[in-house]
This record gives C-alpha cells, sequence and structure tokens, in this order.
C-alpha cells in the first residue's frame, strides 16, 4: 500500500479548507443530490463528496456508504488530490499502491474508484468528487466528461459558500468602519465641548495667573525691572527698591544706566541696547551673567543677571531680573581659598588621600597617589576604583567597600606595587553623609606601614628562627611537631623524629676557637637542610644539637635509614671547612611515630635524644632507633 504524498502547498491547501469552515457540519441538499444523481448515472455502489484534512477524509455528502470518514493515510482521494484529472482505478486488487489497503481487503471492498478533484476559487485541490464500486469496470470519455460537470457543480457549492463568506466578512467590515467613523464624530463632538469647556477656564486661570504674576513679581527676593527701546524704566519692584535704594517712585521714568550702571560701563549699556533695537541681536539674551552694578549712594557690587525680551503690540520690552551675589562672592573666594589650603596640606601629607562617591568613583586624590603610584589626579578622578587598583589589590579592598557603604568605618592593610616596589599600605575607610544623614561616599586615609611590617616579618622570623644557621629554632620545632603528629593522626600514615648530634663538637670548638665552630655549625645546617625532603623539616634546637620531621612514611623503618644513612654520608664527606682540613661526623637518634594519641611532642623528642645517646655509646657516626625500655 502506497501512503499519499503531501501536496507541495499543503500548508495553505488546508488553510483555504479551513476557511470554508465546512468540516463537521451537517449534509448540504443541494450536495446530496449531486452524490444520489452520481450514484443512478454511474450504477455504483457509492458516490462521495470527500474533504482531505489533514488526518483523515470527511464526506460532506456520501450516498451508499455509512461511514463519515477515513484514515487519510489509506484514503484513495489523498491520492486524487495531487492531479488535475481525474484519478481512475479499475481494479484496485491488481493496483500496487491499493492492492493491500484496508478499504480494499474489508468493507467496503473497493474495487472500482473514480475521484474527480475539487478545487476552491484560488486553485487549492480541497477534495474529490469520487465513484466507488465493489465490481470492475472503465468510465467512457463521456462519463469522464460527466464526472467533471458533476465535480463542477460541487465547485461551484463551494464558491458559494466563499463568496457568501466574503461578503458577509464585508458587510462586517463596513459595520465595523462606519462603528468607528461614529464613534469618533462622538468622540470628536466630546473633545470639541472639552475644549470649549477647557478654554473658559484658561481664560479665567489666565487672569487669576496674571494677578497671581504681578503679585509675585512684586514679592519676589530678586529684583524685577522693566525697561522700553529708549531704556526707560517702565516696572520696578519692591526687591529692585531694597537691592538698589531708589524707590518706585524715583525709578519710574528714569533711564536704567543713570541708576543702576556704574559710570565707565554706561556706554558699552547705551551701545548694546542700540544694537538689539536695531538688529534684534539677542547677545546676552536668556543667559544667566555676573556683572557690576552699584547702588544709589554710588557703592559698586556684583549681580547676577538674567534678560528676556517681549514683543507686544508693537513695542519692544526688556526684562530683567538681578541678584545681589556680593555675599556669595565672597563665600566663593573664602572656600577657593580654603580649598586651596586644603589640598596644600593634602598634597604635603606622607599619606594617600581620596574621596570615592557611591558608585566607587574617584572624586578626589592627593599628590600622594601620583608620588606613591604615578597616578596623575586629572587621570584618575572620575574613574572606576576597579578600573584603576591591580585586580589583586581590589579583591583585598572590596569587602572593605561594602562595609563601608553599609555605613561602618573599615580598615585594612593591603601590598601594592608601587614606583618604588611593592609597599604595605594601612587603609582607613570613613563613611561621608550629607546633612539629611544620606551616604555621599567615603574618605580614604593610606599611610605606607613597609618599614612597620619589615620589623615585624623580622621578629617574626628571629622568634622561630636560629640566628646562626637560619634554621627554625626550639620554639619552630615543637609547633612543627606537634602539627605533625596531628596530620599522623588523621591520616593514618607514620612520621618520625630524627635527632643529630655533631660528634667531636666541644674539641673542634676548643681548639679551633668559637668563630670556627660557628662556621661548622653553619656548614653543618647546610648539609642537613639540602640532604632532607621538601616535605620535611630541619631545625637547631641548641648548639650542636638539630632535628629533622620526617613525614608520610610509607615503609618507616626502611624510609628514616635511608634518609639518616644519607645524612651520615653527606656529613662524613665534608673535609675542610674555611680552608681547614677537618673530619665530621654525627650520632642520629630516630623515634617513630604512628599516630597513637597517647604520645605528645615533649615524648617525642625525648625518645629521640635517647636514641641519638644510644647511637654515641655504640661508637658514634651511626644512627639507632629509639625502643622502649624492658619492663
Amino acid at each position: 500500500m502506497h501512503t499519499p504524498q503531501l501536496p507541495e502547498n499543503e500548508s495553505d491547501r488546508l488553510a483555504a479548507l479551513q476557511r470554508l469552515c465546512v468540516l463537521d457540519t451537517p449534509p448540504a441538499a443541494e450536495l446530496d443530490r449531486i452524490t444520489r444523481l452520481a450514484q443512478r448515472v454511474f450504477g455504483v455502489d457509492t458516490a462521495l463528496v470527500s474533504l482531505v484534512d489533514e488526518q483523515r477524509q470527511w464526506f460532506k455528502s456520501r450516498a451508499g456508504l455509512d461511514a463519515s470518514e477515513t484514515s487519510r493515510d489509506i484514503s484513495f482521494c489523498g491520492h486524487a488530490i495531487l492531479q488535475q484529472q481525474p484519478l481512475l482505478v479499475s481494479d484496485a486488487r491488481l493496483d500496487p499502491r491499493f492492492a493491500d489497503n484496508p478499504l480494499v481487503q474489508a468493507a467496503p471492498h473497493i474495487v472500482f474508484y473514480a475521484g474527480q478533484p475539487i478545487f476552491s476559487s484560488d486553485g487549492y485541490a480541497l477534495g474529490t468528487l469520487c465513484l466507488i464500486d465493489s465490481k470492475t469496470r472503465q468510465l467512457s470519455d463521456s462519463e469522464q466528461q460527466t464526472l467533471q460537470d458533476l465535480a463542477h457543480m460541487v465547485e461551484q457549492y463551494f464558491w458559494g459558500l466563499e463568496a457568501s463568506q466574503a461578503l458577509q466578512q464585508l458587510q462586517a467590515e463596513l459595520e465595523q468602519r462606519v462603528q468607528q467613523r461614529t464613534l469618533e464624530l462622538e468622540t470628536a463632538l466630546t473633545r470639541l465641548q472639552q475644549e470649549i469647556v477647557q478654554r473658559t477656564a484658561y481664560e479665567s486661570a489666565l487672569l487669576a495667573e496674571k494677578e497671581h504674576f504681578h503679585a509675585t513679581l512684586e514679592n519676589t527676593t530678586d529684583a524685577f525691572i522693566e525697561i522700553d527701546e529708549q531704556g526707560q524704566v517702565v516696572s520696578w519692584n519692591h526687591a529692585a527698591e531694597t537691592t538698589f535704594g531708589w524707590s518706585r517712585q524715583e525709578a519710574i521714568g528714569h533711564n536704567l544706566a543713570e541708576l543702576i550702571i556704574p559710570p565707565p560701563l554706561r556706554a558699552a549699556h547705551h551701545a548694546g541696547l542700540g544694537r538689539f533695537v536695531r538688529t534684534g541681536e539677542p547677545r546676552m539674551m536668556g543667559q544667566r551673567v555676573e556683572v557690576s552694578a552699584c547702588r544709589k549712594d554710588g557703592s559698586p557690587f556684583t549681580i547676577e543677571l538674567t534678560l528676556s525680551a517681549i514683543h507686544s503690540q508693537g513695542r519692544t520690552l526688556i526684562n530683567a531680573f538681578l541678584h545681589d551675589i556680593s555675599q556669595r562672592k565672597a563665600d566663593e573666594a573664602e572656600i577657593l581659598d580654603s580649598r586651596a589650603r586644603i589640598r596644600m596640606i593634602t598634597d604635603n601629607v606622607p599619606a594617600i588621600i581620596a574621596y570615592i562617591d557611591t558608585g566607587l568613583c574617584y572624586r578626589f586624590v592627593n599628590l600622594g597617589y601620583e608620588k606613591w603610584f604615578g597616578w596623575k589626579a586629572e587621570t584618575i578622578t572620575g574613574s572606576k576604583v576597579a578600573d584603576v587598583l591591580d585586580d589583586a589589590v581590589y579583591t583585598v579592598a572590596k569587602p572593605h567597600f561594602d562595609k563601608v557603604l553599609r555605613g561602618e568605618q573599615s580598615e585594612y592593610e593591603v601590598q601594592m606595587p608601587s614606583l618604588h616596589g611593592k609597599i604595605w599600605v594601612h587603609v582607613t575607610l570613613i563613611p561621608h553623609y550629607n546633612p539629611q544623614r544620606q551616604q555621599q561616599g567615603f574618605y580614604v586615609l593610606g599611610v605606607d606601614i613597609t618599614e612597620r611590617k619589615q620589623l615585624q616579618d623580622q621578629l617574626q622570623f628571629e622568634a622561630y628562627h636560629d640566628s646562626l644557621t637560619g634554621l627554625p629554632n626550639r620554639r619552630a620545632l615543637m609547633q612543627h611537631l606537634r602539627e605533625a603528629m596531628a596530620r599522623s593522626r588523621r591520616s593514618g600514615k607514620s612520621m618520625a623524629l630524627l635527632f643529630l648530634d655533631l660528634d667531636g663538637f666541644k674539641a673542634l670548638n676548643d681548639h679551633h676557637g668559637h668563630d670556627f665552630g660557628d662556621m661548622a655549625l653553619q656548614r653543618f645546617a647546610r648539609e642537613l637542610r639540602g640532604a632532607v625532603r621538601e616535605t620535611d623539616s630541619a631545625a637547631r634546637l641548641a648548639g650542636d644539637e638539630f632535628t629533622v620531621i620526617l613525614e608520610n612514611l610509607v615503609q618507616p623503618q626502611q624510609d628514616c635509614a635511608l634518609v639518616a644513612g644519607k645524612l651520615l654520608q653527606q656529613i662524613a664527606a665534608i673535609n675542610s671547612i674555611a680552608g681547614v682540613a677537618v673530619s665530621l661526623s654525627s650520632s642520629i637518634g630516630i623515634a617513630l611515630y604512628d599516630g597513637n594519641r597517647s604520645s605528645n611532642a615533649n615524648a617525642l623528642l625525648n625518645a629521640a635524644d635517647k636514641a641519638m645517646y644510644q647511637a654515641k655509646r655504640a661508637g658514634k657516626n651511626r644512627f639507632a632507633f629509639y625502643t622502649d625500655p624492658a619492663p
């Protein structure tokens, strides 16, 4: 059985079928007459009007068949809609496309099939008018023409549905447009009525606003002066009286220049006014400028001036708002002087000082940033802190930035690359608030503590290291030993402590002197340090006594014996120190530890010391393991 292929225009074809809204609707009398006529004319068992949907073929009209639909994949009509001409099958039992089709093998036992495709008005195959019979037969040319004519009648029915739907849609669109236009007219009428009401309200408001404006001008703290094209004063409010000392009666009708402009500037004033009247050039209009003025008593002061011009009824008037800023100018001068003093102080403090806003951008940095790091203030001001600081430095600082932005003072120490190498800086962060207690940012104070850190490191080193050999001292040994024993208990791996004593050191020291003895100890320490693994640690207890901690021993006795033997060989290989022939050897005591919690660092050290004396008693230049004394 061959499943019908899909037409190339399948999606458009299905869309055309869906637009008809005819699937799963009651039978149509017009189509039923056609199928009954076809059944009689052709003398067949069944005549159908079949519509091929996405998954099925559905029968809009049927004569001689009870079923209302079948699956599309077994349909004959699915093949018929793939062509323009009728699909004729004389004997489906012999046709490889249909021989094993369930509709052939079982009811309705299709043998003969003739299907004429029916098309929508725009050319998409909707289905077929088909004839079915259980006997073989042929259609003559005349019968084929009859089938096509009947199919065309079916098409006329569907085209009528399309036309009816198009007409209904057109009517709906027309009604919608009428409703829309009616609504628009109603809306326009409502809006017009609203505008009339608003205009009346605006006129009333304008009158009130005009009265309010005059009252505002009269009571504003800024002087308001209005002059005509000849420079004569036509308006002079109360603040102008207070600012310049002239009363309204004294000022109205007089030339402005003679009232408030210092004599040296009057010529420029007249020239500028004349140029504006001639050309309309608004050189100073709409701008806020600072100019010199004088009071009635002739005393000069600075004002801030804003000019505007209005043209009404063929007349030009020039308005001016004037504000006495003499006190502000004095305050600005004082602020600038204060800033200069602050900048001088901060630039000469041996520290870095900055101000950072809540967006973590630099807003101020002192000269220390340039002296220490080469960062010029104009380069980093406005930059993100993360873009300026080294990544490692920023990582240390970020939690403290978060803390100070929560309103808490914070301090930390960080190592930073500078022009003179890496330095340690102690940083203090102090939050800053405006008068409304809103945080604006924070201050940064950084002090160079490199020398203090170096001194601390030196003191720390000296507290835990032997000054002669540089090896860890007894205090460091005991700390390392306790830590190593704890690791052994956790891991279950054995460790060992080697106790070394330089054989015959007293005689060597007495014979060659203490300085030579010190050189011998230093040489012994170098050999010791070079002979052990990186994971092991060597230390000097006192005098000629040294220790080595061995960890992670797989075969404790063999591993310790290997290390101890290597040490004895390297020490024995020393044959001269500072050009003096010597013969050195050492006695080594070894104490093993397997993680037993009953033991401690002091006990292990004592055990190794005892084993060392066992090696000495056995003849020196050898090693011995500690064994518990017999009970």
